[in-house]
């Protein structure tokens, strides 16, 4: 694993999945930012890239959503099936 895209709830984190590579995941992340058009505040449920470190996991992207949104969730569980992924 190089990245791991990880969605938080308000009650913390839920889920995440690795991917192979950072771009791989920042792609993701991309495709959820595209995809959400409502509006930003406030701030509740939230995706985070973490970055692979020798010594850990370091925060290198986010976005967050003022309310559970089921098109990025499923943009997000639909990176699933990318062959460049490894399952958490």
């Amino acid at each position: 694993m190089a990245s791991r895209l990880v969605y938080f709830t308000p009650k913390g984190p839920l889920c995440f999945i690795d991917y192979l590579t950072v771009s791989d995941g920042r792609a993701v992340l991309e495709q959820i930012k595209k995809a959400f058009t409502g509006p930003r505040l406030p701030k509740l449920y939230e995706f985070r890239l973490f970055e692979k470190l020798k010594n850990g996991l370091v925060r290198v992207d986010d976005f967050v959503l003022p309310k559970f949104d089921l098109k990025t969730i499923t943009i997000f569980l639909d990176s699933l099936d990318c062959r460049t992924h490894q399952f958490a």
